[in-house]
């Protein structure tokens, strides 16, 4: 019968957790990407991964079955060295496209099939940052897929028009799927600064689901570098990561950039989704309790689309440089809860959240949510009597890039407080805060605020009524429906 998979042993791994695998792994992959043929680890086998610079290319399905995995990085010769990169069939190229005002426009690709898209204008910045972590933004973006028809099927942030760049690459047709293995990070023990370590799976692949993996952390001591993720989705679509036990790592903080005598908190993940499409996390736990406020969140998220959260447990979800239309479904968040800015509409069902506040709009970019938002049959337990559903704060005197907005329509439709704990005799339960403590309608950089809240099946375990706001003078305008 012919053999339809490669093993590591087949180049020279050992696989007795002390002999460095790295060369062997990378080999075997390479040689079953050239045939065609999926790679098959030998259950039991324990790979040791050293520092060495060296990174595994992986084209084939991967069932790493019950095989360990020991990533060694306390002596790296390359911090910035994947393990793993699931790669593209697939080059980049540079489309023309240097206006794009609307997305029924019609793209001419030189290809057949689909293609993932990255228009940028680098003349306009966005996402100035504003904080201790203050910085000058980055070029305004948009990512989007178009099919073979030409069309563009994603929603788009902005307008174009003067694009000065657009990348594209062809969608795999081909799907792929990594499965099994338990991996451990011996950590690194470098200086706390924003030394990012790349480690782990890099993922710029199309149509890949990675299943059944799990990850720990050991060896983390009271300094260290933070880590870019575990997982690192880049540039890609529909990839989905599902039945995985993952870990967050320590928190560790560095000198702020603006006042050196201020120490900021370094985010430090094991999944980060970058510029991506269609991107789902099914069924993802963590390997401490997710109100374990020693570690930092699990995820974070910068210019993705179209995203899916089901049925996880995890300590955060964070839109850090913003999310376009996402779903949270059946999960359960914790110390971080969920972190928000972006465009379009996000739903949250059927979800457990323990937070200060129900959703944080991300004051560091604005508190900006341009669409809609809606909540269905939820449950939030705040941490504090004193709380306000959503979080916000936009005092109107700093240009993020981009005009600010609270969700445009807010709907709830059952949601549950679970309050019962705190001695409540003065505090109130708000819907909206209070985002700007010295507000005037003469500010340089207008908030707008929502035009439309519904509210049905809202109760409190302690009885208190959801108030809409503190201030009415913060939401003239406002239409309030109880149902």
């Amino acid at each position: 019968m012919e053999k339809h998979y490669l093993t590591y042993e087949e180049f020279g791994a050992v696989g007795d957790g002390v002999t460095d695998d790295s060369a062997a792994i990378a080999s075997c992959h390479a040689e079953a990407n050239k045939i065609g043929v999926a790679v098959r680890a030998r259950d039991g086998a324990k790979y040791y991964i050293g520092g060495k610079d060296i990174s595994a290319i992986i084209k084939t399905d991967v069932n790493f079955g019950t095989a360990q995995f020991i990533i060694d990085d306390t002596h790296l010769e390359n911090t910035e060295s994947r393990v793993f990169v699931v790669a593209s069939d697939y080059e980049g190229y540079e489309l023309d496209l240097t206006k794009l005002l609307s997305k029924d426009e019609k793209i001419i690709l030189p290809h057949e099939g689909e293609a993932f898209v990255r228009i940028y204008d680098e003349n306009h910045k966005c996402y100035i940052r504003k904080g201790l972590n203050q910085n000058a933004g980055v070029p305004k973006s948009d990512i989007f897929i178009v099919n073979k028809d030409g069309r563009i099927e994603t929603d788009l942030d902005w307008t174009y028009e003067s694009a000065t760049k657009c990348e594209a690459r062809r969608l795999d047709e081909r799907s792929i799927t990594i499965s099994g293995g338990i991996f451990t990070t011996i950590a690194n023990q470098a200086e706390s600064k924003y030394n990012y370590h790349y480690r782990g799976f890099e993922i710029n692949r199309d149509r890949v689901t990675i299943s059944g993996l799990t990850h720990y952390v050991i060896g983390e001591i009271d300094h260290g570098a933070p880590y870019d993720g575990f997982f690192w989705v880049s540039h890609c679509a529909e990839v989905t990561i599902k039945d995985c036990l993952l870990s967050p790592h320590r928190t560790y903080q560095t000198p702020s950039v603006q006042n050196p005598e201020k120490f900021v908190s370094m985010g430090s993940y094991d999944i980060i989704l970058l510029a991506t499409v269609r991107t789902s996390l099914i069924n993802i736990k963590q390997t401490v309790d997710i109100m374990d406020t020693l570690y930092w969140g699990l995820m974070g998220s910068n210019f993705c689309k179209d995203m899916l959260l089901l049925n996880c447990e995890i300590s955060r979800f964070d839109a850090h440089m913003g999310v376009t239309n996402a779903t949270i479904c059946g999960c359960k968040l914790g110390h971080q809860c969920l972190n928000l800015i972006g465009h379009g509409k996000f739903v949250l069902e059927d979800s457990y959240l323990l937070g200060k506040s129900l959703i944080n709009l991300r004051q560091d970019y604005g508190s900006n949510w341009n669409g809609d938002i809606e909540i269905k049959n939820c449950v939030w337990q705040p941490i504090s009597a004193k709380a306000t559903l959503f979080n916000a704060n936009n005092s109107g005197d700093h240009d993020f890039g981009f005009a600010c907005f609270m969700p445009k329509n807010i709907r709830i439709d059952g949601l549950s407080v679970k309050d019962g704990e705190f001695d409540i005799k003065s505090e109130q339960l708000y819907l909206l805060p209070i985002y700007d403590r010295n507000y005037s309608e003469n500010k340089p950089f207008k908030y707008t605020t929502p035009s439309y809240v519904s509210l049905s099946n809202v109760t409190t375990e302690s009885g208190r009524k959801l108030l809409p706001y503190e201030s009415e003078k913060l939401y003239e305008g406002l239409t309030i429906e109880y149902k």
